[in-house]
């Protein structure tokens, strides 16, 4: 009986051993598998988190360049095989999953130190724009210039403080690069025209032999020219918006900074100070008629002159005769004005009753062009010589106006054929004051109708 148990025993020991062995092969493998996929999905999860910190990296500025420290190693990870060997796979995960890791910590580090140079490069940048506007200043750069630099380095200044990305500090960086490019190239035009100047301010010493009287003559007149033709400016611009006012405000702040110079006792810097007057002058009447429209009319009361342009020529250069200042019950109003109709003939009636000392009778004139509605016009004047037209004219009680503009009458028909209705009619001081001031002299209101009473 023992005899034939042994050898079924050695074959259910054997069968068992078999069944245990393929049992633990196949638990091995499965405990492997599991492993494997386990390693799998973490570096996976670190993968995406990584990719995730680098789209929100690009998002807040971090350019391709800035993160290929970064990409560049991420795209080897996917350049490796994955071992063949089952119990080398898990291990093969666990690796990439450690150099995500360094990845991701070299991605914060780079973050940090790209901000802390845009933050830096800002206040650097920032510093030298406000030395560059410094230097402006020092080179006597217009004030509408220098204002706006200084409050575009404000701005700078509060980006700067709000800014809390990458993106935010170089957008703040690239403001205050282009405040300091613009603030050099202000100051160098500055310069340059600051040379030109001496060297016109040396050719009046020579040219006038040193006289004192004779450069501030010349510095005055310079200054009158400009401030009238500014003037001239400055009303047009009330009525409609003139091509270069800007330019002009530029100019005429150049010119102040100068002005104070022709008074002085040395013949040196009286001359710098004419020949900034006179380049200046002539750079304020080179935008006055550039930017007049196709026809308009300016006349000056001081100079009782009339010039009509169409475009930047004078068509008529004429001696006029207006009334006085129209501030009080009669005379030519001041202001920007236009055209508003014209007849031919016209009989003037007189507004003041018989007995008044500013009563007429009634006048029958054959040209007329009325800008304004209150019965101001240019027209002829049979009654007054054309020899008496002119200065002086306006305040001689035989030859003044009511508030018309007497012209001789070959150009009062002129007028009457060339205006158009529409067409600017400027009159203004001319007596050379600041701009201010001629502005403080307008009897019209913001639509051109004057305040006066009827003519």
């Amino acid at each position: 009986m023992g005899t034939l148990m042994k050898p079924l025993t050695v074959k259910v020991i054997a069968a068992l051993a078999g069944v245990l062995l393929v049992a633990g092969v196949v638990g091995t493998a499965v405990w492997t598998n599991s492993m494997e996929n386990q390693a799998a999905h973490a570096y996976q999860a670190k993968r995406a988190r990584l990719d995730a910190s680098l789209a929100t990296a690009g998002q807040q500025g971090f350019t391709a360049a800035d993160l290929a420290p970064v990409t560049s190693q991420e795209r080897t990870l996917d350049s490796g095989v994955k071992p063949w060997f089952i119990l080398d796979q898990a291990g093969y995960y666990d690796g990439l999953s450690s150099r995500v890791g360094q990845l991701q910590s070299q991605l914060t580090t780079l973050e940090q130190q790209l901000v802390d140079k845009a933050r830096s490069d800002v206040t650097k940048h920032s510093d030298a724009a406000r030395a560059s506007i410094a230097q402006a200043q020092q080179a006597n750069a217009a004030d509408l210039d220098v204002q706006g630099l200084q409050q575009r380095l404000a701005a700078v200044t509060r980006a700067q403080g709000a800014a809390h990305t990458l993106k935010d500090y170089r957008a703040a960086d690239q403001q205050a690069l282009s405040v300091a490019q613009d603030a050099g190239t202000i100051t160098t035009q500055a310069q340059q025209q600051n040379q030109q100047i001496q060297q016109a301010a040396q050719q009046l010493v020579a040219q006038d032999a040193g006289s004192l009287p004779a450069i501030q003559q010349a510095g005055n007149q310079a200054w009158e020219n400009a401030n009238n033709d500014a003037s001239v400016i400055a009303y047009l611009s009330k009525e409609l918006q003139f091509k270069g006012a800007d330019t002009v405000a530029r100019i005429t702040s150049r010119l102040a900074k100068f002005t104070g110079l022709i008074s002085s006792s040395d013949v040196n810097q009286a001359a710098v100070g004419t020949a900034a007057a006179q380049t200046y002058a002539s750079q304020i009447h080179a935008a006055l008629v550039g930017g007049l429209p196709a026809k308009s009319v300016i006349v000056s009361f001081q100079a009782q002159h009339l010039w009509a342009y169409e475009g930047d020529k004078v068509v008529l250069d004429t001696p006029v005769t207006t009334g006085i200042w129209g501030s009080g019950d009669f005379g030519t109003d001041f202001g920007p004005m236009k055209v508003l109709w014209r007849s031919h003939p016209w009989t003037m009636h007189s507004p003041w009753p018989k007995g008044s000392p500013y009563w007429y009778p009634d006048t029958v004139v054959q040209w007329t062009t009325f800008f304004t509605n209150t019965g101001e016009s240019i027209h002829d004047a049979a009654w007054e010589p054309d020899s008496e037209l002119g200065p002086g004219s306006q305040y001689d009680l035989s030859t003044r106006s009511h508030g018309c503009i007497h012209v001789p009458a070959g150009y009062a028909q002129w007028m009457y054929n060339w205006a158009r209705e529409g067409m600017p009619v400027i009159v203004y001081p001319g007596d050379g004051s600041s701009v201010a001031d001629q502005l403080t002299k307008i009897t019209t209101d913001d639509n051109g109708t004057p305040k006066s009473a009827p003519h």
